[in-house]
């Protein structure tokens, strides 16, 4: 679907304008009320406390099993592992893209993630940090409908101007009937699709709707991939801010 026609000339000089600077236009009005409504079905609860059983695959390896509390307040996320043994009790507390903390109990103390490693695979997993942060995508990325059926869109996501998010390119599938994404197509600057990610299973409490499964697939590695399947999910229960906190964290 493009943007209907007002005014032939005006549509004309604003493309060639584009164009001259080296592409198609990037803006689509009915793209990013798309990606609106998805942002918006995404973020309908005010906090959300999931179980997670997380099975990591590598080529030439065995399966690796971990387990997962998440609780999500607005853009904060606090995971903690509760398995395998030597992993139980770390913690990640993410208050903003920018603003990420983990508690290992090896070591006793609170260290802050640097931003330079946020997109890479966290504690083993093929979701990194800023895959896990990820909760609205509307004031990073512009979208355009790359193809329209009566169930679903298909959404093409680059950066906004000044914008640097973790991607520089997303090809994003919507179901229409609950504006919800089943897949995830992530590419880097060289237009190399690196990760693919699926979500399945959708079911919804009221009208907070998740994925009972997750599943990230490292293109760059094999195909190595983690899945998240969720086995408790509780939707709109109190928590407090201090939970969400560094002192919390090393609690």
């Amino acid at each position: 679907m493009t943007r209907s026609f007002r005014g032939g000339l005006l549509l004309a000089a604003s493309t060639l304008a584009l164009m001259a600077h080296g592409g198609a236009a990037r803006a689509d009005a009915a793209g990013d009320k798309a990606l609106a409504g998805m942002d918006s079905a995404l973020n309908r609860a005010k906090t959300q406390f999931f179980e997670y059983e997380v099975i990591n695959q590598e080529p030439g390896k065995g399966d690796r099993k971990l387990g997962l509390q998440v609780r999500l307040k607005g853009d904060k996320r606090f995971t903690e592992f509760t398995a395998p043994s030597d992993m139980k009790g770390t913690k990640v507390l993410i208050m903003s893209p920018t603003q990420m903390y983990v508690f290992l109990p090896s070591f006793g103390k609170v260290r802050r993630v640097a931003s330079s490693v946020s997109d890479q695979g966290f504690m083993g997993m093929t979701f990194s940090q800023d895959d896990l942060a990820s909760q609205s995508y509307g004031s990073l990325y512009d979208a355009k409908i790359s193809s329209e059926t009566p169930a679903e869109y298909k959404l093409a996501l680059t950066p906004k101007a000044g914008q640097t998010p973790p991607y520089a390119r997303i090809e994003v599938t919507i179901g229409k009937e609950k504006m919800l994404p089943s897949e995830l197509k992530y590419f880097n600057a060289g237009g190399t699709n690196v990760k693919t990610e699926t979500r399945t299973g959708y079911t919804c409490e009221g009208d907070v709707c998740t994925p009972a499964e997750l599943k990230m697939v490292d293109n760059t590695k094999g195909g190595a991939s983690t899945k998240m399947i969720r086995t408790k999910w509780k939707v709109n229960e109190a928590m407090s801010d201090d939970l969400f906190s560094k002192r919390a964290l090393g609690e």
